[in-house]
């Protein structure tokens, strides 16, 4: 069975919070901020979007709910709270 969102909504894979600082000091799971930053795992029918299955994207930070499929966290984000993707420096028009 697969899990196919609704109502324009996408399905995230959340992006693991930083363990460490840029210095290399450890910080405790309380003081990590979650990244407003998921991979693209299942979207709508139909969807005509800019983005697919696989991108990498930016959200907003209090955007959609957490849902658990299969023992993993993920994030159910509405489609107009996916305000970026990541691509390549050279897909950028000019």
């Amino acid at each position: 069975m697969t899990f196919q969102p609704l109502n324009g909504n996408v399905l995230l894979r959340q992006i693991e919070a930083v363990e460490r600082t840029a210095g290399g000091i450890y910080l405790p799971e309380t003081a990590r901020e979650a990244p407003a930053e998921g991979i693209v795992e299942a979207l709508p029918a139909g969807d005509g979007n800019e983005i697919t299955v696989g991108d990498r994207v930016f959200y907003r930070k209090a955007a959609g709910e957490e849902v658990t499929l299969g023992g993993k966290l993920f994030r159910l984000v509405p489609q107009g709270d996916v305000l970026a993707k990541y691509v390549e420096a050279d897909a950028i028009p000019a």
